[in-house]
């Protein structure tokens, strides 16, 4: 009877401990992590473009693919809203904050990339207007396309990843290009 209260106590005190490196220390961890994925999932350099190729389309009429695609670009944690114009092919992006308040380096870097995705994930979509309470952009496919040599290849994680997502952290580039290709509304 001894024998069996100790392994008792000893089986005991080893769940306490388990479940104490869990609670305090795995799990803490894990969302951690989690936290900086999410974090990075905002910033153009690091986006992960495999979160958003599910919500690749032939067609962009599709309201709630395009809302969930913008809703996993960067600027997804700044409140927005979508009208699509399916007869002239244009998406609008109505953002419910201000490109100042945001910080326009961030806005154009997400500018570009996001439309960069937007073009390549829906293969209609002609035209994105991007609406901010302080002002508006917009950009055509035509432009996005001329950047890239072989845009239709884009999407393949090598070429995405040299192509675009290494070119958000040359602040020149983004500038230069944002520049050219975002007309002011």
């Amino acid at each position: 009877m001894k024998n069996k209260n100790r392994l008792i106590i000893s089986l005991l005190t080893i769940g306490i401990a388990l479940f104490a490196v869990v609670q305090f220390v795995v799990i803490p961890h894990n969302q951690t992590e989690q936290q900086k994925y999410l974090s990075a999932q905002q910033e153009p350099a690091t986006h992960d473009l495999n979160t958003v190729l599910k919500y690749k389309n032939k067609y962009m009429g599709n309201a709630s693919n395009d809302a969930n695609l913008f809703n996993h670009l960067p600027l997804s944690t700044t409140g927005m809203n979508f009208q699509l114009f399916s007869d002239k092919l244009d998406l609008e992006v109505n953002y419910k904050d201000t490109v100042w308040n945001i910080g326009e380096e961030k806005v154009k870097r997400s500018l570009l990339y996001n439309s960069t995705a937007a073009f390549a994930l829906i293969d209609n979509l002609q035209v994105i207007d991007y609406n901010f309470l302080d002002t508006s952009y917009q950009v055509k496919r035509n432009d996005i396309e001329a950047l890239y040599s072989n845009f239709p290849d884009i999407l393949n994680s090598k070429k995405w990843d040299s192509l675009v997502r290494v070119k958000m952290n040359d602040s020149q580039y983004v500038d230069n290009t944002f520049k050219k290709i975002f007309a002011p509304k």
